[in-house]
This record gives structure tokens, C-alpha cells and sequence, in this order.
């Protein structure tokens, strides 16, 4: 009986798919545009890139801040934050984490990038227009996204 509890855990092992993630290029522009190669090249040559865990853990922590956020001021017909607004309090949230400011500039660009790929690749997060700001437009979460 030892060798076929010995050969099916052989067999089981063999069959079971692993499913890894790839690293999250954040340079990345969206598949159907054209991309010139020097645009995704950091100054030393490396394109940005995070884990999949830790693009899920920033895109979680900010889709949930904003879904708290439109609840709370949903009365007030208010329930758009805007892009600096959200970037600051991530910065905030994450502040006992980091060890310097160089870290904190560098951490505050990957969220904008992940920012960047949730409104343009994701589909996530919908860009409103309006107010005095250009630059940093007011930004909902698409009704249709449920959070994981």
C-alpha cells in the first residue's frame, strides 16, 4: 500500500499547473500604441517594474480608500477624489515604511504609475474632467469593478 500512496503523490505532484505572475512593467504603454524605446527606460537604463503582489497591494490599498471615500461623501455629491489628493494619502499611509525622501519620491512615482496603468490599462478607475486643475483630474472607481 506504501507504493501507490508513493506513486499517486508522484503523480499528483507531475500533474499539478503552478501559475506564476510576471512582474508588472510599469513603463509600459498600452499593446495597440506604438512605444519608442528610450520613453520606457529609467536614467539608468531599467524599465520600472514591480511584483504582481505588489501592484494587487497598492491597487487594493487605493481602491478601497476611494470606495470608503465615495460612501462617505455620497450625500454630499462629492464622491471623487482628486489624482494628487490620492497620491498623498498613500504616500501618508506608507510614510512609517520609508527611510528617506529619495525612497519616498521613488515610491510616490510607482504609485502613479500603477495610478497611470489602473485608469489606462485596467480599466479601473475613471478619469473625471472638470475643476481648476488639469494636471490632476478627479478620479472614481468604475461602478462595474468589484473588489477582490
Amino acid at each position: 500500500m506504501v507504493g501507490h500512496v508513493k506513486e499517486a503523490f508522484r503523480l499528483l505532484s507531475k500533474s499539478i499547473i503552478r501559475v506564476e505572475t510576471p512582474d508588472i512593467n510599469l513603463e509600459e504603454e498600452d499593446p495597440a500604441m506604438t512605444r519608442e524605446p528610450d520613453v520606457m527606460e529609467t536614467e539608468d537604463g531599467e524599465q520600472l517594474r514591480i511584483t504582481f503582489e505588489e501592484y494587487k497591494k497598492i491597487s487594493h490599498m487605493i481602491i478601497v480608500h476611494m470606495r470608503d471615500f465615495e460612501e462617505k461623501t455620497r450625500e454630499q455629491d462629492q464622491g471623487a477624489l482628486r489624482k494628487s489628493d490620492l497620491l498623498d494619502w498613500y504616500i501618508s499611509q506608507i510614510e512609517d515604511e520609508l527611510d528617506g525622501e529619495q525612497e519616498m519620491i521613488a515610491r510616490k512615482n510607482i504609485a502613479e504609475k500603477v495610478l497611470e496603468r489602473l485608469i489606462k490599462v485596467d480599466n479601473v478607475l475613471l478619469e473625471i474632467s472638470g475643476g481648476d486643475s488639469p494636471d490632476s483630474p478627479f478620479l472614481v472607481v468604475h461602478p462595474n469593478y468589484i473588489i477582490e
